[in-house]
């Protein structure tokens, strides 16, 4: 008696129906795999300006959600801020407060957005010093530093009053303040730029804000505090910025 071809076997055939629904099952809802490959990112609708000896940062809250249906890694983030048509100036994404309690920020890295996954926390876009200016800073603030704290301990006994440093200790923080701020009134246009891979999943937005005279002095005030070295070799709260209402740039 010949044996039955397996493709005429029911047992073989419910075998392999079984593992094909097995390995179905293992994989998402094909409505889930043909979604196109997409971030959704909102906006708060403030954006937070300050400033380090005039270098300038920006504060946004960002809630990134993978609306695809397949798994996305956000690689960086950067924001393009310009005044009134002038040239603008690129903001890398440099860190993130991981809590709205967080007293500081934790480092960006990139990271992956599964499938509806949400990515929540207010990021700080800001450029580094250059590594020349960035030695020439720390030598200086030492200066400061150390002509304060002589100060301090020059006070007579139970002394509160404040010191304040030479001026020429205080010179190069007041010129480089002068060099690189960028805050001064007008109209700005905030492009903010979060690259993902695949690159078709990428986002970009444009955003607008605008200061007055008032938010440009809140934060040229600063200047006042550094003979104290408030601001330099401590931080003090009157320095965390102003807050400006954010809109969508063609809303």
């Amino acid at each position: 008696m010949q044996p039955t071809p397996f493709y005429l076997d029911w047992t073989f055939w419910a075998a392999a129906l079984s593992l094909v629904a097995i390995l179905l099952s293992q994989l998402p809802p094909l409505h889930l795999l043909l979604r196109p490959k997409r971030l959704e990112v909102e906006v708060h609708s403030r954006i937070q300006l300050t400033h380090m000896v005039g270098n300038p940062n920006a504060s946004v809250v960002l809630s990134i959600r993978n609306t695809g249906g397949r798994a996305l890694r956000v690689k960086s983030m950067s924001m393009n801020v310009s005044r009134d048509g002038h040239t603008p100036i690129s903001l890398p994404g440099q860190g993130y407060f991981e809590t709205p309690s967080s007293q500081s920020s934790v480092l960006f890295v990139p990271f992956t957005l599964k499938p509806g996954e949400t990515w929540a926390h207010s990021v700080t876009f800001l450029n580094t010093f250059e590594r020349q200016v960035e030695k020439l800073f720390r030598e200086k603030l030492s200066t400061l530093d150390g002509d304060i704290r002589r100060k301090l301990r020059d006070r007579p006994e139970g002394s509160r009053e404040a010191v304040v440093a030479e001026p020429e200790n205080v010179k190069p923080f007041s010129e480089l303040f002068h060099r690189i701020f960028i805050w001064y009134p007008g109209e700005y246009i905030a492009q903010l730029n979060v690259s993902a891979e695949p690159g078709s999943a990428s986002f970009v937005k444009r955003y607008r804000f605008t200061l007055f005279e008032s938010d440009t002095e809140d934060l040229r005030a600063y200047l006042d505090d550094y003979k104290f070295g408030a601001g330099l070799t401590y931080k003090v709260d009157h320095h965390a910025g102003v807050n400006i209402p954010l809109v969508e740039h063609d809303a």
